[in-house]
């Protein structure tokens, strides 16, 4: 009897074969359901799979895009930056220092001073960090700074506002036929930089 997969090593047989049963029990669920509404039930569910797979895997390039909207909302809109230069440099030389040392040095990282009283410091998307000016008046020397900035840095490295963001377009549903919409992902980003007040 002739195998059509007989000339496949076994890791090229599970690439060709998953897809390939994934495909047909797809379209045997669509093709199979007596009423359309279900159909379009499962057609959603897996249009919205394969758009959370997406956000996971986007570029860097595409994160420091998606960053530079959350940053012009949150600047525009929320956050009111302080305009001591020699406080704004200050900031930026301690970060650019520490981002040579991160696990994702070739993203242009930018360091801002909120102009807020509170011990506080959040990170974005794309490299964009914010060091609230109360909590370079409650730091006691450099070192403590640095350990905020560093760990802000982490975030970022570690991509948790990715997932922070899956995450919420998960439970919320938002996946569309079309695909995440960049409009929906810069909103998600905003409120959850938003959300996490006094965070460190």
């Amino acid at each position: 009897m002739f195998n059509p997969f007989s000339s496949l090593s076994r890791r090229s047989r599970h690439r060709v074969l998953y897809p390939l049963v994934s495909l047909i029990l797809t379209l045997s669920l669509i093709l199979g359901t007596a009423q359309v509404s279900h159909a379009n039930r499962w057609i959603n569910l897996i249009l919205q799979g394969v758009q959370i797979i997406q956000l996971s895997n986007i570029s860097d390039r595409q994160e420091v895009e998606i960053g530079k909207q959350i940053n012009q909302q949150l600047v525009g809109d929320q956050v009111k930056l302080y305009s001591n230069s020699s406080i704004n440099r200050y900031v930026d030389e301690i970060g650019q220092r520490l981002v040579k040392e991160s696990d994702r040095p070739d993203l242009p990282y930018t360091f801002q001073v909120v102009d807020d009283k509170s011990i506080n410091a959040g990170a974005t998307m794309g490299g964009f960090i914010y060091i609230n000016k109360g909590l370079i008046t409650a730091a006691d020397n450099e070192a403590q700074l640095a350990s905020v900035i560093g760990h802000e840095i982490g975030h970022i490295t570690r991509r948790h506002l990715i997932q922070q963001m899956r995450q919420t377009a998960i439970a919320r549903g938002v996946a569309v036929a079309a695909g995440l919409d960049r409009n929906t992902l810069v909103n998600i980003g905003v409120e959850l930089a938003l959300k996490r007040p006094n965070g460190r």
